[in-house]
Protein backbone atom coordinates (compact mmCIF):
# COMPACT_ATOMS: atom_id res chain seq x y z
CA UNK A 1 0.00 0.00 0.00
CA UNK A 2 1.19 3.67 -0.79
CA UNK A 3 0.73 6.53 1.40
CA UNK A 4 -1.57 7.87 -1.82
CA UNK A 5 -3.62 5.43 -1.24
CA UNK A 6 -4.67 6.32 2.09
CA UNK A 7 -5.60 9.57 1.13
CA UNK A 8 -7.49 8.88 -1.67
CA UNK A 9 -9.40 6.35 0.77
CA UNK A 10 -13.12 8.20 0.89
CA UNK A 11 -13.73 6.91 4.53
CA UNK A 12 -11.07 8.25 5.82
CA UNK A 13 -11.28 12.01 4.61
CA UNK A 14 -8.00 12.21 4.62
CA UNK A 15 -6.34 15.87 3.63
CA UNK A 16 -2.99 16.82 2.09
CA UNK A 17 -0.68 19.16 3.63
CA UNK A 18 2.46 18.73 1.83
CA UNK A 19 3.40 15.97 -0.37
CA UNK A 20 4.48 15.53 -4.11
CA UNK A 21 3.53 12.82 -6.20
CA UNK A 22 6.75 11.16 -5.54
CA UNK A 23 6.37 11.33 -1.64
CA UNK A 24 2.61 9.98 -1.73
CA UNK A 25 4.13 6.73 -3.93
CA UNK A 26 6.33 5.88 -0.83
CA UNK A 27 5.39 2.22 0.38
CA UNK A 28 3.30 1.90 3.65
CA UNK A 29 4.77 -0.93 5.72
CA UNK A 30 2.54 -0.68 8.47
CA UNK A 31 0.73 2.47 11.21
CA UNK A 32 1.85 2.98 14.20
CA UNK A 33 0.34 5.82 16.57
CA UNK A 34 2.86 7.69 19.30
CA UNK A 35 2.92 11.50 20.92
CA UNK A 36 6.09 10.60 22.73
CA UNK A 37 8.85 13.53 23.03
CA UNK A 38 11.36 10.93 20.99
CA UNK A 39 9.45 8.65 18.58
CA UNK A 40 12.95 6.57 17.58
CA UNK A 41 12.19 3.60 19.72
CA UNK A 42 8.64 3.24 18.16
CA UNK A 43 8.54 3.86 14.70
CA UNK A 44 10.41 1.58 12.20
CA UNK A 45 11.32 2.41 8.55
CA UNK A 46 8.47 2.55 6.12
CA UNK A 47 5.76 3.26 9.06
CA UNK A 48 3.38 5.86 8.53
CA UNK A 49 3.22 7.89 11.70
CA UNK A 50 -0.51 8.96 13.56
CA UNK A 51 0.15 11.34 15.97
CA UNK A 52 -2.26 14.03 17.81
CA UNK A 53 1.15 16.80 18.18
CA UNK A 54 1.02 16.05 21.80
CA UNK A 55 4.89 16.57 21.86
CA UNK A 56 4.56 20.27 20.38
CA UNK A 57 4.41 22.80 23.20
CA UNK A 58 6.90 25.51 21.00
CA UNK A 59 6.61 26.28 17.48
CA UNK A 60 10.75 24.57 17.96
CA UNK A 61 9.19 21.65 18.26
CA UNK A 62 8.20 20.47 15.02
CA UNK A 63 11.21 20.86 13.53
CA UNK A 64 13.05 18.65 15.98
CA UNK A 65 10.40 16.07 16.24
CA UNK A 66 9.86 15.98 12.53
CA UNK A 67 13.79 15.66 11.94
CA UNK A 68 13.31 12.54 13.94
CA UNK A 69 10.80 10.89 11.94
CA UNK A 70 12.76 11.40 8.53
CA UNK A 71 15.77 10.10 10.39
CA UNK A 72 14.19 6.86 10.81
CA UNK A 73 13.08 6.26 7.49
CA UNK A 74 8.72 6.86 8.17
CA UNK A 75 7.11 6.58 5.04
CA UNK A 76 4.71 9.86 6.27
CA UNK A 77 3.05 11.80 8.88
CA UNK A 78 -0.72 11.74 9.65
CA UNK A 79 -1.11 14.62 12.32
CA UNK A 80 -4.64 14.79 14.30
CA UNK A 81 -6.71 18.10 14.72
CA UNK A 82 -8.01 17.46 18.24
CA UNK A 83 -5.26 18.67 20.39
CA UNK A 84 -5.20 22.35 18.44
CA UNK A 85 -8.02 22.58 16.25
CA UNK A 86 -5.85 22.59 12.95
CA UNK A 87 -2.36 21.84 11.86
CA UNK A 88 0.26 24.12 13.03
CA UNK A 89 1.98 26.14 9.91
CA UNK A 90 5.28 25.17 11.85
CA UNK A 91 4.43 21.53 11.62
CA UNK A 92 3.88 21.58 7.87
CA UNK A 93 6.99 23.86 6.93
CA UNK A 94 8.89 21.17 8.79
CA UNK A 95 7.47 18.29 7.08
CA UNK A 96 8.60 20.03 3.97
CA UNK A 97 11.63 21.21 4.87
CA UNK A 98 13.04 17.42 5.80
CA UNK A 99 10.50 15.87 2.72
CA UNK A 100 7.92 13.68 4.67
CA UNK A 101 4.27 13.85 3.20
CA UNK A 102 2.01 15.24 5.76
CA UNK A 103 -1.71 14.24 5.77
CA UNK A 104 -4.50 15.98 8.31
CA UNK A 105 -7.21 13.24 9.79
CA UNK A 106 -10.15 14.83 10.95
CA UNK A 107 -11.12 14.82 14.20
CA UNK A 108 -13.96 12.62 13.47
CA UNK A 109 -11.28 9.93 12.58
CA UNK A 110 -9.39 8.06 15.32
CA UNK A 111 -6.16 6.98 14.02
CA UNK A 112 -7.28 3.17 15.56
CA UNK A 113 -9.58 3.40 12.17
CA UNK A 114 -6.86 4.23 10.18
CA UNK A 115 -4.64 1.02 11.73
CA UNK A 116 -7.90 -1.00 10.82
CA UNK A 117 -8.18 0.52 7.28
CA UNK A 118 -4.67 -0.61 6.84
CA UNK A 119 -5.02 -4.62 8.23
CA UNK A 120 -8.04 -4.63 5.89
CA UNK A 121 -6.15 -3.51 2.74
CA UNK A 122 -3.04 -5.63 3.59
CA UNK A 123 -5.52 -8.99 4.69
CA UNK A 124 -6.91 -8.03 0.87
CA UNK A 125 -3.76 -7.58 -0.81
CA UNK A 126 -2.41 -11.23 0.51
CA UNK A 127 -5.85 -13.22 -0.09
CA UNK A 128 -5.48 -11.64 -4.09
CA UNK A 129 -1.83 -13.13 -3.80
CA UNK A 130 -3.01 -16.50 -2.62
CA UNK A 131 -5.44 -16.85 -5.40
CA UNK A 132 -2.57 -15.57 -7.59
CA UNK A 133 -0.30 -17.74 -6.33
CA UNK A 134 -3.06 -20.44 -6.98
CA UNK A 135 -3.90 -19.41 -10.52
CA UNK A 136 0.00 -19.36 -11.48
CA UNK A 137 0.36 -22.31 -10.08
CA UNK A 138 -2.54 -24.20 -12.11
CA UNK A 139 -1.52 -22.44 -15.68
CA UNK A 140 2.23 -23.43 -14.96
CA UNK A 141 1.71 -27.37 -14.26
CA UNK A 142 -1.15 -27.40 -16.91
CA UNK A 143 1.63 -26.00 -19.42
CA UNK A 144 4.26 -28.74 -18.06
CA UNK A 145 1.51 -31.43 -18.73
CA UNK A 146 1.36 -30.13 -22.07
CA UNK A 147 4.74 -30.76 -22.80
CA UNK A 148 5.66 -26.96 -22.90
CA UNK A 149 9.21 -26.51 -22.86
CA UNK A 150 10.98 -24.67 -19.83
CA UNK A 151 11.96 -21.97 -22.04
CA UNK A 152 7.94 -21.54 -22.91
CA UNK A 153 7.20 -21.48 -19.19
CA UNK A 154 10.11 -18.76 -18.79
CA UNK A 155 9.05 -16.41 -21.59
CA UNK A 156 5.17 -16.73 -20.33
CA UNK A 157 5.92 -15.48 -16.87
CA UNK A 158 8.73 -12.95 -17.70
CA UNK A 159 5.70 -11.20 -19.68
CA UNK A 160 3.41 -11.36 -16.63
CA UNK A 161 5.30 -10.31 -14.32
CA UNK A 162 7.22 -7.88 -16.61
CA UNK A 163 10.46 -8.91 -15.41
CA UNK A 164 13.75 -10.37 -17.20
CA UNK A 165 14.55 -14.47 -16.05
CA UNK A 166 17.33 -16.61 -16.46
CA UNK A 167 18.02 -20.44 -15.77
CA UNK A 168 21.39 -20.78 -15.01
CA UNK A 169 23.84 -24.32 -14.12
CA UNK A 170 26.45 -23.99 -11.23
CA UNK A 171 29.17 -23.42 -14.29
CA UNK A 172 27.69 -20.78 -15.97
CA UNK A 173 25.64 -22.59 -18.74
CA UNK A 174 22.60 -20.85 -19.72
CA UNK A 175 19.47 -23.20 -19.62
CA UNK A 176 17.17 -20.60 -20.80
CA UNK A 177 16.18 -16.66 -20.55
CA UNK A 178 14.77 -14.24 -22.17
CA UNK A 179 17.60 -11.95 -23.07
CA UNK A 180 21.57 -12.13 -23.08
CA UNK A 181 24.02 -12.44 -20.46
CA UNK A 182 27.77 -11.24 -20.30
CA UNK A 183 30.31 -13.55 -18.88
CA UNK A 184 31.06 -10.76 -15.87
CA UNK A 185 27.18 -10.76 -15.32
CA UNK A 186 26.95 -14.63 -15.27
CA UNK A 187 30.24 -14.67 -12.68
CA UNK A 188 28.62 -11.92 -10.44
CA UNK A 189 25.15 -14.01 -10.58
CA UNK A 190 27.13 -17.56 -9.76
CA UNK A 191 29.05 -15.63 -6.84
CA UNK A 192 26.14 -14.99 -5.01
CA UNK A 193 24.56 -18.24 -5.96
CA UNK A 194 27.19 -20.29 -4.59
CA UNK A 195 28.57 -18.28 -1.34
CA UNK A 196 25.36 -16.14 -0.45
CA UNK A 197 24.61 -17.51 2.89
CA UNK A 198 20.96 -18.59 1.99
CA UNK A 199 18.93 -17.79 -1.30
CA UNK A 200 17.20 -16.38 -2.26
CA UNK A 201 19.59 -13.67 -2.38
CA UNK A 202 20.10 -10.32 -3.98
CA UNK A 203 23.14 -9.88 -6.43
CA UNK A 204 24.96 -6.24 -6.50
CA UNK A 205 22.83 -5.74 -10.01
CA UNK A 206 19.44 -6.12 -8.18
CA UNK A 207 19.18 -9.63 -9.55
CA UNK A 208 17.02 -12.04 -7.34
CA UNK A 209 19.11 -15.62 -7.54
CA UNK A 210 16.55 -18.48 -6.14
CA UNK A 211 18.13 -21.85 -5.89
CA UNK A 212 16.35 -24.78 -8.22
CA UNK A 213 17.10 -28.42 -6.43
CA UNK A 214 17.33 -29.09 -2.84
CA UNK A 215 20.90 -30.10 -2.23
CA UNK A 216 24.50 -28.85 -2.69
CA UNK A 217 24.68 -25.74 -5.00
CA UNK A 218 27.12 -27.78 -7.44
CA UNK A 219 24.19 -29.64 -8.95
CA UNK A 220 21.21 -27.16 -8.38
CA UNK A 221 19.87 -24.66 -11.09
CA UNK A 222 19.79 -20.83 -10.30
CA UNK A 223 16.54 -18.95 -11.48
CA UNK A 224 17.41 -15.44 -11.71
CA UNK A 225 15.26 -12.54 -12.15
CA UNK A 226 15.53 -8.82 -12.70
CA UNK A 227 12.52 -6.85 -11.97
CA UNK A 228 11.53 -3.66 -14.06
CA UNK A 229 11.19 -1.99 -11.37
CA UNK A 230 13.12 -1.65 -8.39
CA UNK A 231 10.62 -2.10 -5.52
CA UNK A 232 8.84 -5.02 -7.59
CA UNK A 233 9.57 -8.62 -5.62
CA UNK A 234 8.24 -10.77 -8.42
CA UNK A 235 7.29 -14.42 -7.14
CA UNK A 236 9.20 -16.96 -8.23
CA UNK A 237 9.17 -19.80 -6.26
CA UNK A 238 6.72 -21.57 -8.17
CA UNK A 239 8.94 -21.26 -11.35
CA UNK A 240 11.88 -22.58 -9.61
CA UNK A 241 9.70 -25.95 -8.06
CA UNK A 242 8.23 -26.11 -11.85
CA UNK A 243 11.91 -26.05 -13.21
CA UNK A 244 12.97 -28.38 -10.81
CA UNK A 245 10.72 -31.08 -12.63
CA UNK A 246 13.11 -30.11 -15.84
CA UNK A 247 16.00 -30.50 -13.63
CA UNK A 248 15.59 -33.44 -12.16
CA UNK A 249 14.58 -34.61 -15.82
CA UNK A 250 17.76 -33.74 -17.13
CA UNK A 251 19.52 -35.48 -14.24
CA UNK A 252 17.65 -38.86 -14.36
CA UNK A 253 18.80 -38.92 -18.17
CA UNK A 254 22.20 -38.62 -17.62
CA UNK A 255 22.61 -41.22 -14.94
CA UNK A 256 20.70 -43.73 -17.00
CA UNK A 257 23.56 -42.87 -19.32
CA UNK A 258 26.09 -43.13 -16.74
CA UNK A 259 25.18 -46.32 -15.51
CA UNK A 260 24.79 -48.40 -18.81
CA UNK A 261 28.31 -46.94 -19.36
CA UNK A 262 30.02 -47.70 -16.34
CA UNK A 263 28.42 -50.97 -16.29
CA UNK A 264 29.42 -51.45 -19.94
CA UNK A 265 32.10 -50.06 -20.53
CA UNK A 266 33.41 -49.70 -24.36
CA UNK A 267 36.67 -47.85 -25.51
CA UNK A 268 35.68 -44.05 -26.52
CA UNK A 269 34.57 -44.35 -29.96
CA UNK A 270 37.06 -41.95 -32.41
CA UNK A 271 35.15 -39.31 -34.00
CA UNK A 272 36.70 -38.46 -37.77
CA UNK A 273 37.65 -34.98 -39.21
CA UNK A 274 37.93 -33.25 -35.97
CA UNK A 275 40.64 -32.91 -32.90
CA UNK A 276 39.85 -34.27 -29.60
CA UNK A 277 40.73 -33.85 -26.08
CA UNK A 278 40.99 -36.58 -23.41
CA UNK A 279 40.49 -35.38 -19.69
CA UNK A 280 41.44 -37.20 -16.10
CA UNK A 281 39.84 -35.39 -13.17
CA UNK A 282 40.78 -36.75 -9.55
CA UNK A 283 38.45 -35.81 -7.32
CA UNK A 284 39.79 -35.71 -3.15
CA UNK A 285 37.04 -35.64 -0.63
CA UNK A 286 36.98 -35.96 2.79
CA UNK A 287 33.52 -37.33 3.10
CA UNK A 288 30.74 -38.62 0.54
CA UNK A 289 33.17 -39.65 -1.58
CA UNK A 290 30.87 -41.10 -4.53
CA UNK A 291 28.21 -38.40 -4.14
CA UNK A 292 31.16 -35.80 -4.79
CA UNK A 293 32.07 -38.08 -8.05
CA UNK A 294 28.72 -37.85 -9.46
CA UNK A 295 28.02 -33.88 -8.85
CA UNK A 296 31.43 -33.39 -10.50
CA UNK A 297 30.80 -35.59 -13.50
CA UNK A 298 27.71 -33.86 -13.17
CA UNK A 299 29.73 -30.55 -13.57
CA UNK A 300 31.81 -31.73 -16.19
CA UNK A 301 29.28 -32.79 -18.88
CA UNK A 302 27.86 -29.47 -18.05
CA UNK A 303 30.84 -27.72 -19.30
CA UNK A 304 31.50 -29.86 -21.67
CA UNK A 305 28.44 -31.11 -23.56
CA UNK A 306 30.42 -33.14 -26.02
CA UNK A 307 32.18 -35.04 -23.54
CA UNK A 308 31.81 -38.86 -22.69
CA UNK A 309 32.87 -40.04 -19.33
CA UNK A 310 33.59 -42.96 -17.62
CA UNK A 311 35.04 -44.33 -14.57
CA UNK A 312 38.57 -46.31 -14.41
CA UNK A 313 39.73 -48.76 -11.48
CA UNK A 314 41.30 -45.76 -9.90
CA UNK A 315 37.98 -43.82 -8.97
CA UNK A 316 38.92 -41.09 -11.34
CA UNK A 317 36.65 -39.64 -13.87
CA UNK A 318 37.95 -40.18 -17.72
CA UNK A 319 36.56 -38.64 -20.42
CA UNK A 320 36.76 -37.82 -24.07
CA UNK A 321 35.54 -34.69 -26.26
CA UNK A 322 35.93 -32.68 -29.29
CA UNK A 323 38.24 -29.92 -28.93
CA UNK A 324 41.72 -28.48 -28.82
CA UNK A 325 44.02 -29.19 -25.70
CA UNK A 326 43.90 -25.55 -25.23
CA UNK A 327 40.44 -24.79 -25.34
CA UNK A 328 39.20 -27.64 -23.40
CA UNK A 329 41.43 -26.47 -20.40
CA UNK A 330 40.39 -22.83 -20.84
CA UNK A 331 36.98 -23.81 -20.73
CA UNK A 332 37.59 -26.06 -17.89
CA UNK A 333 39.56 -23.20 -15.95
CA UNK A 334 36.67 -20.85 -16.05
CA UNK A 335 33.84 -23.19 -15.35
CA UNK A 336 35.63 -24.81 -12.46
CA UNK A 337 36.88 -21.67 -11.41
CA UNK A 338 33.07 -20.77 -10.78
CA UNK A 339 31.95 -23.51 -8.30
CA UNK A 340 35.31 -23.53 -6.53
CA UNK A 341 34.07 -21.51 -3.62
CA UNK A 342 31.88 -24.08 -2.84
CA UNK A 343 33.59 -26.90 -3.18
CA UNK A 344 34.60 -26.87 0.65
CA UNK A 345 36.57 -29.83 1.88
CA UNK A 346 37.00 -31.30 -2.19
CA UNK A 347 39.78 -30.61 -4.51
CA UNK A 348 39.75 -31.38 -8.08
CA UNK A 349 42.87 -31.96 -9.96
CA UNK A 350 42.03 -32.48 -13.85
CA UNK A 351 44.11 -33.28 -16.58
CA UNK A 352 43.99 -32.57 -20.20
CA UNK A 353 45.70 -33.99 -23.37
CA UNK A 354 45.30 -33.62 -27.09
CA UNK A 355 45.21 -36.24 -29.10
CA UNK A 356 47.04 -37.10 -31.80
CA UNK A 357 46.21 -38.42 -35.09
CA UNK A 358 48.81 -41.27 -35.15
CA UNK A 359 48.43 -41.95 -31.28
CA UNK A 360 46.56 -44.50 -29.73
CA UNK A 361 44.00 -43.19 -27.05
CA UNK A 362 45.47 -44.79 -23.99
CA UNK A 363 48.65 -42.48 -24.92
CA UNK A 364 46.45 -39.45 -24.64
CA UNK A 365 44.79 -40.49 -21.43
CA UNK A 366 48.00 -41.65 -19.96
CA UNK A 367 49.25 -38.01 -20.98
CA UNK A 368 46.05 -36.13 -19.06
CA UNK A 369 46.51 -38.40 -15.91
CA UNK A 370 49.97 -37.15 -15.67
CA UNK A 371 48.74 -33.95 -15.58
CA UNK A 372 46.42 -34.55 -13.15
CA UNK A 373 48.79 -35.98 -10.99
CA UNK A 374 51.38 -33.15 -11.41
CA UNK A 375 47.89 -30.67 -10.80
CA UNK A 376 47.10 -32.71 -7.63
CA UNK A 377 49.70 -30.68 -6.17
CA UNK A 378 49.08 -27.45 -6.85
CA UNK A 379 47.43 -24.84 -4.09
CA UNK A 380 43.53 -24.63 -4.32
CA UNK A 381 40.11 -26.39 -4.86
CA UNK A 382 40.73 -26.78 -8.52
CA UNK A 383 43.67 -26.79 -10.44
CA UNK A 384 43.59 -27.98 -14.41
CA UNK A 385 47.11 -28.70 -16.04
CA UNK A 386 47.42 -29.52 -19.95
CA UNK A 387 50.43 -32.24 -20.44
CA UNK A 388 53.16 -30.71 -22.07
CA UNK A 389 56.27 -32.95 -24.03
CA UNK A 390 58.35 -30.15 -23.15
CA UNK A 391 60.51 -32.19 -20.42
CA UNK A 392 61.48 -36.28 -20.12
CA UNK A 393 58.53 -37.10 -17.77
CA UNK A 394 56.62 -35.53 -20.23
CA UNK A 395 57.92 -37.11 -23.27
CA UNK A 396 57.45 -40.16 -21.54
CA UNK A 397 53.79 -39.76 -20.88
CA UNK A 398 53.28 -39.98 -24.99
CA UNK A 399 54.58 -43.81 -24.25
CA UNK A 400 51.59 -46.03 -23.85
CA UNK A 401 50.98 -47.24 -20.31
CA UNK A 402 52.00 -51.15 -20.87
CA UNK A 403 55.52 -49.90 -22.25
CA UNK A 404 56.28 -47.27 -18.84
CA UNK A 405 55.54 -50.23 -16.53
CA UNK A 406 57.61 -52.60 -18.69
CA UNK A 407 60.37 -49.91 -18.14
CA UNK A 408 59.91 -49.24 -15.10
CA UNK A 409 60.22 -53.01 -13.87
CA UNK A 410 63.19 -53.87 -16.02
CA UNK A 411 65.13 -50.80 -14.29
CA UNK A 412 63.47 -51.56 -10.90
CA UNK A 413 62.11 -54.92 -10.81
CA UNK A 414 65.30 -56.41 -8.96
CA UNK A 415 64.97 -53.54 -6.07
CA UNK A 416 61.04 -54.43 -5.78
CA UNK A 417 61.66 -57.91 -5.36
CA UNK A 418 64.38 -57.73 -2.41
CA UNK A 419 61.82 -54.91 -1.15
CA UNK A 420 59.26 -57.83 -1.10
CA UNK A 421 61.75 -60.12 0.92
CA UNK A 422 63.50 -58.09 3.03
CA UNK A 423 61.68 -54.73 3.44
CA UNK A 424 63.89 -52.68 3.20
CA UNK A 425 62.45 -49.84 1.99
CA UNK A 426 64.96 -49.27 -1.01
CA UNK A 427 61.95 -47.88 -3.04
CA UNK A 428 61.08 -45.18 -0.57
CA UNK A 429 64.83 -44.14 -0.20
CA UNK A 430 65.18 -43.65 -3.57
CA UNK A 431 62.38 -41.67 -4.33
CA UNK A 432 63.52 -39.63 -1.40
CA UNK A 433 67.17 -39.51 -2.65
CA UNK A 434 66.05 -38.21 -5.99
CA UNK A 435 63.47 -35.74 -4.73
CA UNK A 436 66.28 -34.38 -2.17
CA UNK A 437 67.92 -33.68 -5.46
CA UNK A 438 70.85 -36.30 -4.38
CA UNK A 439 71.39 -34.83 -1.24
CA UNK A 440 72.21 -37.89 1.68
CA UNK A 441 71.74 -35.36 4.36
CA UNK A 442 68.07 -34.00 3.57
CA UNK A 443 66.94 -37.51 2.28
CA UNK A 444 67.95 -38.68 5.82
CA UNK A 445 66.34 -36.06 7.27
CA UNK A 446 62.62 -36.81 5.01
CA UNK A 447 62.96 -40.29 6.25
CA UNK A 448 64.37 -39.73 9.65
CA UNK A 449 67.12 -42.52 9.41
CA UNK A 450 70.98 -42.10 9.66
CA UNK A 451 72.82 -40.31 6.74
CA UNK A 452 74.61 -43.46 6.61
CA UNK A 453 71.77 -45.81 6.15
CA UNK A 454 70.89 -43.84 3.53
CA UNK A 455 74.16 -44.40 1.67
CA UNK A 456 74.11 -47.96 2.53
CA UNK A 457 70.63 -48.44 0.68
CA UNK A 458 71.73 -46.27 -2.36
CA UNK A 459 74.50 -48.47 -2.84
CA UNK A 460 72.68 -51.49 -2.61
CA UNK A 461 70.10 -49.99 -4.97
CA UNK A 462 73.49 -49.58 -7.21
CA UNK A 463 74.25 -53.09 -7.63
CA UNK A 464 70.81 -54.27 -7.97
CA UNK A 465 69.93 -52.15 -11.13
CA UNK A 466 73.55 -51.65 -12.18
CA UNK A 467 73.09 -47.69 -12.36
CA UNK A 468 75.63 -45.23 -11.47
CA UNK A 469 73.51 -42.68 -9.56
CA UNK A 470 76.33 -40.47 -10.04
CA UNK A 471 75.58 -40.52 -13.85
CA UNK A 472 73.25 -37.94 -14.99
CA UNK A 473 71.66 -40.60 -17.91
CA UNK A 474 71.37 -43.31 -15.05
CA UNK A 475 70.17 -41.13 -12.48
CA UNK A 476 67.24 -40.04 -15.12
CA UNK A 477 66.65 -43.48 -15.86
CA UNK A 478 65.65 -44.01 -12.20
CA UNK A 479 63.88 -40.93 -11.93
CA UNK A 480 61.53 -42.00 -14.89
CA UNK A 481 61.08 -45.41 -13.65
CA UNK A 482 60.17 -44.21 -9.85
CA UNK A 483 57.97 -41.88 -11.47
CA UNK A 484 55.86 -44.16 -13.61
CA UNK A 485 55.54 -46.73 -10.60
CA UNK A 486 54.19 -43.86 -8.04
CA UNK A 487 51.71 -43.41 -10.72
CA UNK A 488 52.62 -40.13 -12.04
CA UNK A 489 52.84 -40.74 -15.46
CA UNK A 490 50.30 -42.61 -17.25
CA UNK A 491 47.95 -45.18 -16.14
CA UNK A 492 49.96 -48.62 -15.00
Amino acid sequence: MRVRDILDAPQLRMRLLHGDAGDLDRTVARVCATDMPDPRPFVTPGALVCTGLVWRQHAADSDRYVHLLAGSGVAGVVAGQALHGHIPDDVVAACRRHGLPLLSAPQSVPFSRIIEYLAEQAADVRWQRVRSRADRQRRLLSAVAAGAGIETLLADFAAEQQVSVWLLTSTGTVVAGTADLSEPEIDRILATALTAPRLPAVTAGALRVLQVGAGDRITAWYLVIRPSDPDLDPFGADLAAVAELYRQRRADRQHLDWELADRFPTPFAERSGSSEAAIVCEVHAATGAAATLEAVRATLHDALPDLVTAIDGEGRLVGVTAGTQDGTAGVLNRRFGRIAPALSGIRLAVGVSVRQPEEPLAGTIGAAAAASTAAREDVGPVSVRVADIDSAVGLLTAVPGGLQRRFAERVLGAVLEYDRRHGAGLLATLEAFLGCDGSWRYAAERMHVHPNTVRYRIGRIEVLTGRDLGRLDDRLDLYLAVRTLSGQTAPV
